[in-house]
């Protein structure tokens, strides 16, 4: 299955890339934030729709969107080093 396209406009998970199947079943629970996915990440499989193997595929995703992140910042903001006097 195809992933969906993360430029959609208006898209609130903007990088995860997810089959279609899984944005359905996301927006038909009326999940419609990234904090909102991440709060639902431990029950995921409880939403119709989604099984065991794509509950999995949401928590490695949203792990990976948010270690790419954690990166970014560390890479724009680098800690400095000590100067000496």
């Amino acid at each position: 299955m195809p992933p969906a396209n993360p430029e959609i406009a208006g898209d609130p998970f903007e990088g995860l890339c997810l089959p279609v199947s899984a944005w359905k079943a996301l927006e038909e629970a009326h999940i419609t934030s990234l904090k909102q996915l991440k709060t639902m990440v431990p029950v995921i499989e409880q939403i119709h729709g989604i099984g065991p193997e794509m509950a999995q595929v949401i928590r490695d995703r949203v792990d990976l969107l948010a270690t790419r992140r954690i990166v970014r910042v560390r890479l724009i903001f680098p800690k400095r080093s000590h100067c000496e006097k």
